[in-house]
């Protein structure tokens, strides 16, 4: 009976396995191989993995800038950057911590650029954002390991019925960012979160270590743009305000350049420039590319040209502006 039941079944798990093994190697998605074969698309299931493998294909000794940051920066395209060759290591809620370690894990590979470019987000400053557990093994499994699981088979999928976790994808011409057709509609509000928020400006000498990391390279240090409504709710209105502020030009100090373009303005006023408040259409990333690299804009500040003083003021100032305007001048 025992012989009949290998005869059956281990011939039958053979099949199973190669077939979802089949499925996952033409989908694709964690980027093992060259992306979805199928539609083109790639979700973003794990990108610390997709970006990881990505990397380690692509060789990282041929890149000559590094990007690194949360979700806020993955729409920003690599190809944007004309004199260099970028590689974006930005995932979704990326923390300053991981930074640090996946740039030491980049320049492991052979990745020494003469860029850095970090987007540094609020929430890095506030003590009540759920800590991370710590950075796990960036190496990637094998992909046998990895493409006979059924958590990959999941996400292929959820790739085939088109179950993006993002309203955005990786194309497979150069895996950079995309929006989805017919994302989200932005409705801003304005809302009282319970708790207020808890200063942390401890993380600004963590972003000091990762340019400890690579020492002989520029780093320019930018807030990417934040829905004004978004920065009333989650750093004025929760009197974190001071510390972002104060961490963030501490940070001009420490980094060759730093912008923010998270101070309220005509962008950041404008709903239809994003698709939930905090990730912007690829036609406003574009033009931060080209502010980050050098070229004269009124959108943004240069944080380090201004005293602390000055930049206090000035980014104060535009948000009693904004909340004057949407009727909200109490808060």
């Amino acid at each position: 009976m025992y012989k009949n039941y290998l005869i059956t079944y281990l011939p039958l798990s053979a099949i199973i396995l190669l077939f979802a093994g089949l499925i996952n190697w033409t989908i694709d998605p964690l980027w093992y191989g060259k992306g979805n074969r199928l539609t083109g698309r790639n979700f973003s299931f794990n990108e610390r993995v997709s970006k990881t493998n990505f990397l380690l294909q692509s060789k990282a000794q041929n890149y000559d800038c590094l990007i690194l940051g949360s979700s806020r920066v993955t729409l920003l395209r690599a190809s944007s950057f004309k004199d260099h060759r970028c590689f974006n290591y930005s995932f979704s809620a990326g923390r300053i911590e991981e930074f640090v370690e996946y740039a030491k894990y980049a320049k492991s590979k052979g990745l020494n650029p003469k860029k850095v470019y970090v987007g540094v987000d609020s929430f890095n400053f506030d003590k009540l954002t759920p800590p991370i557990s710590g950075v796990g093994k960036i190496d990637p499994q094998p992909v046998y390991q990895a493409y006979f699981s059924l958590e990959v088979l999941l996400f292929s999928a959820r790739t085939m019925l088109g179950m993006s976790p993002d309203p955005r994808y990786y194309n497979n011409k150069n895996f950079e960012s995309e929006v989805v057709e017919n994302p989200p509609t932005f409705e801003p509000e304005f809302y009282d979160r319970q708790k207020p928020g808890i200063c942390d400006a401890s993380k600004v000498k963590v972003y000091e270590q990762l340019r400890q990391v690579f020492p002989n390279a520029e780093f320019i240090g930018y807030v990417p743009p934040v829905s004004a409504w978004n920065v009333a709710n989650e750093v004025y209105s929760r009197g974190l305000i001071d510390c972002y502020l104060s961490s963030i030009h501490q940070l001009s100090k420490i980094y060759d350049v730093m912008y923010d373009f998270s101070v309220p303005s005509a962008v950041t006023t404008e709903a239809k420039n994003t698709y939930d408040g905090s990730h912007y259409y690829p036609e406003i990333q574009d033009n931060v590319s080209k502010i980050i690299q050098g070229k004269p804009s009124n959108f943004g500040i240069r944080v380090e040209k201004d005293n602390f003083a000055e930049y206090q003021k000035f980014y104060k100032q535009r948000i009693k502006e904004f909340l004057e305007k949407e009727g909200e001048g109490k808060r």
